[in-house]
């Protein structure tokens, strides 16, 4: 949720996001969604998701290469793509939010086109983003340890427009309960905005520091369960 430092991974929710912008800190029509803009998430949703992810955390990688911090922003995105029945966006004329979510055990496709997409950087880039790489894999290994597979993750949630994070939430939650899920799981670090998941029914199950990024001091990390069912 979802989802942190420059990436969050799951969710990302960050507190110092501009004014209208929601994170956390993320897939099929519902009849009654269509009037409201909502849609399932495709892949020609990814390099909008991935600009939209570039806008609001890229000043995080300062003092890289332009092209690096939009391939580590993208690929933020495609690590939690990882199941289209769960991930969402509104759409109104544009991307105005995001919110990709997927069961435990869910796998992604991204790993090939990472590997493929580092060879054109530098040595130390490519450390950067082995780094952020597993960033990524020690906060979602934290929040599977409790999921069971009744249960569903928010990886990554984004909005840039006031209201659209509110109703990609409700949606997600309405679509859970009919399937039957049991708990919405994400994770949250310093960086994020906690409070509102708390003001949303999520509690804190654990707490934990992520050093895995050598550049950034370690950051306290938590993680959040709302029950549905």
């Amino acid at each position: 949720m979802g989802s942190s430092n420059r990436l969050n991974a799951g969710a990302e929710f960050r507190s110092y996001l501009p004014e209208g912008q929601e994170s956390a800190v993320c897939r099929y029509r519902y009849a009654d969604c269509a009037g409201m803009g909502i849609r399932q998430f495709t892949e020609q949703d990814i390099v909008p998701a991935g600009q939209m992810a570039y806008d609001v955390w890229s000043y995080e990688l300062d003092g890289v290469g332009d092209a690096f911090n939009r391939f580590i922003h993208e690929y933020l995105v495609r690590y939690y793509d990882v199941n289209r029945h769960y991930s969402w966006c509104v759409d109104e004329g544009g991307l105005d939010a995001f919110l990709l979510a997927g069961c435990k055990t869910d796998v992604g496709s991204c790993d090939t086109w990472f590997s493929h997409g580092l060879s054109g950087f530098s040595r130390e880039e490519r450390k950067i983003a082995l780094q952020y790489r597993d960033y990524l894999a020690r906060n979602s290994h934290a929040v599977r340890r409790f999921m069971t597979g009744n249960d569903v993750q928010m990886g990554l949630f984004m909005s840039r427009v006031s209201g659209t994070g509110r109703r990609l939430l409700d949606n997600l939650e309405q679509l859970c309960r009919k399937d039957g899920i049991s708990n919405l799981y994400l994770w949250a670090d310093a960086t994020c905005h906690v409070s509102y998941y708390e003001k949303n029914g999520f509690e804190m199950m654990a707490r934990f520091e992520n050093g895995m990024l050598s550049d950034k001091p370690a950051l306290d990390t938590c993680v959040f369960r709302k029950r549905l069912n």
